[in-house]
């Protein structure tokens, strides 16, 4: 009866480091997948944040008396250079800590890649900035009925640096003007746009 009881304990005693090392295994399995999760909805709360704020300066510029369709967040041709529209309105109502002008410069990371690892090359148009809490933007204005579009990068030059991560575009509805543009008179006067 000894021999059986010692080979039973000597089984149990193999048995124990392996059932230990599963256990682990699994404990740090379910670890990374929580850990990933938190992740991607930290970055979509950033977004969805980023997004969220420029959508705020543009409303504040009504509450300023500001009319949109002569605003820096509007035009009716096409641009080549967007230091004004929508430059100044990055710089003057929603905050810069860098500012970098008609291309990303140093505002955006200069590797990005697609969650499978391939290289992915942005398209980076529009006036481009860093913002004061953090993000990478890149915007076009309102051109005529088009909606205001972008790329916006939410933790900046910080990784992981993948498109549909961190990096991402963006649109912002565009507003239809209910009055014709020739109808800009005040006081018998035409009226110019400021930018």
């Amino acid at each position: 009866m000894i021999n059986i009881n010692n080979k039973r304990k000597a089984l149990a005693d193999t048995k124990t480091p392996i059932i230990l090392a599963v256990m682990v295994a699994i404990l740090v399995i379910l670890g990374l997948s929580g850990i990933k999760h938190y992740k991607i909805k930290t970055l979509n709360l950033a977004y969805q944040n980023a997004i969220v704020r420029l959508e705020n300066a543009i409303n504040a510029m009504d509450a300023v008396g500001t009319d949109y369709f002569h605003s820096p967040m509007y035009s009716d041709k096409e641009l080549k250079d967007y230091e004004l529209r929508p430059g100044k309105f990055l710089k003057e109502i929603v905050g810069v800590s860098k500012y970098c002008g008609n291309s990303n410069g140093d505002c955006f990371a200069k590797k990005y890649k697609y969650e499978n690892g391939q290289p992915y090359t942005p398209v980076f148009k529009g006036a481009c900035a860093t913002l004061k809490n953090g993000p990478s933007v890149c915007m076009i204005p309102q051109i005529k009925k088009e909606n205001i579009t972008g790329i916006i990068d939410v933790n900046g030059t910080d990784g992981p640096n993948v498109y549909g991560k961190d990096l991402r575009t963006f649109e912002i509805k565009a507003r239809i003007r209910n009055y014709d543009p020739d109808d800009d008179v005040i006081d018998n006067v035409k009226v110019v746009p400021r930018y």
